[in-house]
């Protein structure tokens, strides 16, 4: 990939994402930049285009070393929480028993057994 040429890691209306080299100081000449990071999180997906490293003293001075370009990919129509994964629906539905549970001790439906002890 030559992002110095205009290509762009996005191809195929979105469908396909092209990430590679760059990082790498020997591939830099080449790409035009210093590698894509892909994030994802609960707003969506974006990519960021990393520019390379120019020197110690340029990023004292311009904070070069941390400059860098997004792009979205994906955004969420509904930012993604840990209530919509399968982990989230199961906890929660232990959630929903436990206070179940807790409902039926604290009205006396379910009576505390105290005869028994554990060792």
């Amino acid at each position: 990939m030559k992002a110095s040429h205009g290509e762009r890691p996005i191809r195929a209306n979105g469908k396909l994402l092209v990430i590679d080299g760059g990082f790498s100081k020997a591939y830099q000449k080449t790409t035009g930049i210093a590698g894509y990071t892909l994030i994802f999180n609960s707003h969506g997906l974006r990519i960021k285009a990393h520019h390379a490293f120019a020197g110690l003293a340029n990023a004292l001075s311009e904070n070069a070393d941390i400059d860098s370009e997004t792009e979205l990919v994906e955004v969420e129509k509904k930012r993604v929480m840990v209530e919509d994964t399968d982990d989230g629906k199961t906890i929660t539905a232990s959630i929903k028993n436990l206070n179940a549970l807790l409902y039926a001790y604290s009205t006396g439906r379910i009576a505390e057994n105290l005869s028994k002890t554990v060792n």
